[in-house]
């Protein structure tokens, strides 16, 4: 009788999370995709496969997104309609059965149940997480408001936790800690995960520019400033590539779409980056030194000589010879999901054939030559959306078209940072999201695709009526 009991209990309660999923779509939408992507690391460390018995936290965040889409409050009608999508949509597509056979099934040559086990079970979010590309799309088209709050409000709570465990010495949020140089006592800091919280930073400096009316402003000024200073205690190289991006994405847009006088978008940038710099003087002011310190050894990385510790990049020593030692062997199609024992030599460490430190000649490696030029279809589909868009914001832009729309361009905004960040600034990390991260990148083309269709609804003569949008300025 108990047993019955719970059933029809379980029972009741999953009816009305699909009930209360499907009353307020927009809502549970946003937030379940922003926990898939773990804005705190919690949930890649505490759940992860090891501890779930192989089922990993995302094998219940992924499906759960697709579900607001089922409601009947949400038009799916127009979702073909949108000739930018489709393209975008088709490259991943051919790419995705590249992945299936090609890479997974005739490479590596196993039978039909290591290639199950081993492959489509083992890495399922890389194989098919491109697919989010539509939920987002769709949801996109129709709220961005929420997203944008959500982000905002999560991040400064995060954050907030982040930096009071690491003051008081206790832990809620697992976090990642050790010495940055060897034998000097610096010590790195970072959450395991921080979803996409890194984005609040070029958000609140469109805001601070262009002045944006938006009702948790302050909020976004705090998530933004405790995101840089968690950024800077990183002292990680890559992320602070980034921070570059992120902050040159937008004075660029600012000055090419706005026309924004550049001794006034410096006096600004000035300002918004000092308000930064206090935040970090308050709470850690001894990585100002150390930053300035990581800055130098960025510049020794980009020129090709040893760090101020005096050691030499080791991905470039070890990782990629032990790369190229691949792709010498096996050009066109690569290495395939099972690197077997002819690909590796004993002059190289094992961990030298990781790809996650150097994706772009690890994937070229494994991929081959065929399989990286099939997903820069991809590549090239994203770079023709975002001229696209420029060429039709540009001429459009004034005071009036940023009030009525000031949520797509914020999203384009970010959006562009994103691809500026993944495409220019950081080459050497190209083709990572294949293996390590196919949300992020396919959401960002999402909320772009979604962005530049709503605006083409508006302004376009034969654009396509579409009821499933939100109202403009929202």
């Amino acid at each position: 009788m108990p047993g019955i009991l719970i059933a029809i209990l379980g029972i009741l309660l999953a009816a009305f999370f699909v009930w209360a999923t499907f009353r307020w779509p927009d809502f549970f939408f946003w937030l379940f995709l922003i926990l898939l992507l773990d804005p705190t690391g919690y949930f890649t460390i505490y759940f992860d496969k090891e501890a779930w018995g192989g089922i990993y936290f995302q094998d219940l965040f992924f499906p759960l997104v697709f579900l607001p889409v089922l409601s009947p409050k949400v038009d799916k009608s127009g979702l073909w309609k949108d000739k930018f999508f489709k393209a975008v949509l088709i490259a991943e597509a051919v790419f995705f059965f590249y992945h299936l056979i090609v890479y997974g099934y005739i490479v590596p040559g196993n039978d039909f149940n290591s290639y199950v086990r081993y492959f489509l079970i083992r890495w399922r979010m890389s194989i098919f997480g491109w697919i989010i590309l539509i939920p987002v799309y769709i949801m996109a088209k129709r709220k961005m408001s929420i997203f944008v709050d959500m982000l905002v409000i999560i991040t400064v709570v995060v954050f907030t936790i982040f930096f009071i465990q690491l003051l008081a010495g206790f832990e809620v949020f697992p976090v990642m800690q050790f010495e940055r140089y060897k034998g000097s006592g610096i010590m790195r800091y970072s959450l395991y995960s921080t979803g996409l919280a890194d984005y609040t930073i070029p958000l609140a400096l469109f805001v601070f520019l262009l002045n944006i009316p938006y009702r948790y402003k302050k909020l976004l000024y705090i998530a933004a400033s405790l995101v840089f200073v968690s950024i800077i205690i990183a002292l990680t190289k890559s992320v602070y590539i980034s921070l570059f991006a992120y902050i040159f994405t937008v004075f660029f847009l600012m000055y090419k779409l706005f026309n924004y006088p550049v001794m006034t978008l410096f006096r600004r940038g000035a300002l918004f980056s000092s308000l930064l710099v206090i935040a970090l003087l308050i709470t850690f002011p001894q990585y100002l030194d150390y930053s300035i310190r990581l800055g130098k050894d960025i510049y020794l990385f980009i020129t090709g000589n040893p760090y101020t510790s005096g050691v030499k990049e080791a991905r470039l020593e070890n990782q990629v010879p032990a790369h190229l030692g691949i792709i010498r062997q096996s050009p066109f199609f690569g290495a395939g999901a099972d690197v077997a024992d002819k690909y590796i030599s004993l002059k190289y460490d094992k961990s030298d054939y990781e790809i996650s430190d150097l994706p772009v000649t690890g994937h070229l490696a494994y991929f081959g030559i065929v399989g990286i030029l099939v997903y820069l279809m991809f590549y090239v589909q994203i770079v023709k959306v975002m001229r696209r868009v420029y060429r039709f914001l540009k001429p459009k832009i004034s005071t009036e078209f940023l009030a009525e729309n000031r949520m797509e361009i914020a999203m384009i905004f970010i959006s562009f940072a994103f691809f500026f960040k993944t495409l220019i600034f950081r080459p050497n990390y190209l083709f990572k999201e294949i293996t390590y991260d196919r949300f992020t990148i396919n959401f960002f083309a999402g909320v772009l695709l979604a962005a530049f269709y709503r605006l083409r609804q508006k302004y376009s003569d034969n654009a396509i009526p579409d009821n499933n949008t939100e109202k403009p300025g929202n």
